[in-house]
C-alpha cells in the first residue's frame, strides 16, 4: 500500500494560520524591541571584519584602477610591462600597498618625529609663548582702540580651560592603571582590534583580486530579491554613489597633498617655526570644505605669534597668497573637476552624520552623502523628465515627448 499524502500547508486557503503566526511574531518583536535590536545588531557585529574589509578594499581601489590604466598604457609601449589579466591585478595591489606602505614609512621616519619635537616645545615653553601671546594681544588692542588688558594669567587660563593636563593624566590612568580587569580587558580590546584588522586586511585583498566575480554575485542578489528592473535601478544608483565619493577621495586627497607641500615650503623658506606642524594641519582640514584653511590659518597663527610675534603679520599675508595661488592656479589644472560633490553638501553631511553616529559618522558621512546625492537627483530628474519639465538657472519650461522644449513658464 502507498503511504498517504501529507496535507501541505497552503498559504491562500490557511491564510488564518499565518495571520496567527505573523500576529504573534510582530507582537514579541514589539513588546520586545529592545531585546530584539540588540540581539540584531550583535549578529550583524559578527561580521564587522567584513565591513573593515569592504570600506579597505573600497577605497584601495582607487589606486589600484590607476595603477592598471598605467599598466595599460606602459603595455602598449613597453613589452616588459604587458600583463596578463590576473597578474597585473597582483601588481596592481602590490604596487597600491606598496605604495601606503612608503607613505607610512617616510611619514612616520621623518614627519612624525618633527611633529613631536615641535610639540614638545610648546610644552615646555608654555609660560614664554604666555607672555609673548599676551603682549602681542595687547598690541593689538592699542592698534584697533580697545579697552581690553590682556595679562599672562588670562592665557594661562586659556590654556587651562583646553584642559589638557586633564587629558593626559587620562590617558595616563588608562595605560597605568593598577585594576587588573581594567589592564585586562584593555589587553583583550587591543588582540581583538588587531586580529579584526588583519582579517580584514586580508579580506579586502581577497574582494580586490576577484573584484568582478564579487561584483557578479551581487548582481545575481539584487536580481533574485528586487528583479531585474528594480535591480538595474539600484545599481545605476550606486555607481552614481561611487563615482561621486571616487572623485571627492581623489580630488581631496590631490588638492590636500598639494596645499600641504605650498605651506610646508613656504614656511621653511621664510624660516617660520613649526613648519611640519602647520603643514600637516593644513594637510588635514583641506578635507573640511570652506573652512578648512581657515583653521589652518588660525592654527599657524596661534604657534607663529607664541614663537615670534614679529613674524605673524607676514605670516598671515604668505599663507593667504599661497592659499589663493593653490585654489585659483593648481587647483583648477591639477585637480580639475574631479571632486563631483559640492563643497556644500559634503559639510552637511559630515556635520549631520558626525552628530548622530560620533567620529565614525565623520568618516562615512562622505560616502553615504554621495549616496543620498546620487539617489535624490537621480528621483527628481527622473520626475522632472517623466513630467516633461526641464530646468535651467535661468528658466522652467515644459517639453513634448522627444525632450525639445515647447513652452517657457519661467
Amino acid at each position: 500500500m502507498s503511504e498517504p499524502k501529507r496535507k501541505r500547508i497552503n498559504p491562500r486557503k490557511d491564510q488564518f494560520l499565518f495571520y496567527i503566526i505573523f500576529a504573534i511574531i510582530f507582537a514579541y518583536i514589539v513588546f520586545h524591541l529592545n531585546n530584539v535590536l540588540d540581539w540584531l545588531l550583535s549578529v550583524a557585529s559578527l561580521a564587522t571584519p567584513f565591513y573593515i574589509a569592504l570600506v579597505i578594499a573600497f577605497l584601495l581601489n582607487i589606486p589600484m584602477r590607476g595603477f592598471e590604466h598605467l599598466f595599460d598604457r606602459l603595455g602598449k609601449k613597453i613589452k616588459l610591462f604587458n600583463f596578463k589579466k590576473d597578474t597585473k591585478r597582483v601588481v596592481a595591489i602590490f604596487s597600491t600597498l606598496a605604495v601606503f606602505v612608503l607613505i607610512i614609512v617616510l611619514f612616520t621616519s621623518i614627519i612624525v618625529p618633527r611633529i613631536g619635537d615641535s610639540i614638545s616645545m610648546i610644552f615646555s615653553n608654555l609660560n614664554d609663548y604666555a607672555v609673548r601671546l599676551a603682549n602681542w594681544l595687547n598690541k593689538m588692542t592699542r592698534t584697533f582702540h580697545l579697552k581690553k588688558t590682556y595679562t599672562t594669567s588670562d592665557v594661562n587660563n586659556f590654556f587651562d580651560s583646553v584642559n589638557l593636563n586633564t587629558i593626559l593624566s587620562t590617558l595616563g590612568n588608562f595605560v597605568t592603571s593598577d585594576d587588573n580587569a581594567s589592564t585586562a580587558s584593555v589587553v583583550n580590546s587591543i588582540s581583538g582590534t588587531t586580529v579584526t584588522t588583519i582579517t580584514a586586511f586580508f579580506m579586502a585583498v581577497y574582494l580586490l583580486f576577484n573584484k568582478e566575480k564579487h561584483i557578479t554575485q551581487f548582481r545575481k542578489v539584487l536580481c533574485y530579491f528586487f528583479g531585474a528592473d528594480r535591480a538595474v535601478q539600484i545599481l545605476e544608483i550606486c555607481e552614481e554613489g561611487s563615482h561621486y565619493f571616487n572623485s571627492f577621495i581623489t580630488g581631496q586627497v590631490l588638492e590636500a597633498t598639494v596645499f600641504m607641500t605650498e605651506i610646508y615650503i613656504m614656511t621653511k623658506v621664510f624660516h617660520f617655526p613649526f613648519a611640519e606642524l602647520i603643514a600637516v594641519c593644513a594637510f588635514l582640514f583641506s578635507f573640511i570644505p570652506m573652512f578648512g584653511s581657515f583653521l589652518t590659518l588660525c592654527i599657524g597663527t596661534v604657534l607663529v605669534a607664541a614663537a615670534d610675534s614679529k613674524d605673524i603679520f607676514l605670516f598671515i599675508v604668505l599663507f593667504v597668497i599661497t592659499q589663493q595661488f593653490e585654489g585659483n592656479v593648481v587647483y583648477p589644472r591639477i585637480v580639475g573637476k574631479k571632486v563631483g560633490i559640492s563643497g556644500l553638501y559634503v559639510l552637511i553631511g559630515i556635520t549631520f552624520f558626525g552628530n548622530l553616529w560620533g567620529i565614525f559618522g565623520v568618516v562615512a558621512g562622505v560616502p553615504i552623502t554621495a549616496l543620498l546625492y546620487a539617489t535624490l537627483s537621480r528621483l527628481i530628474n527622473i520626475s522632472l523628465y517623466r513630467r516633461g519639465i526641464y530646468v535651467t538657472r535661468e528658466h522652467i519650461a515644459k517639453t513634448d515627448e522627444d525632450g525639445n522644449k515647447t513652452s517657457n513658464l519661467i
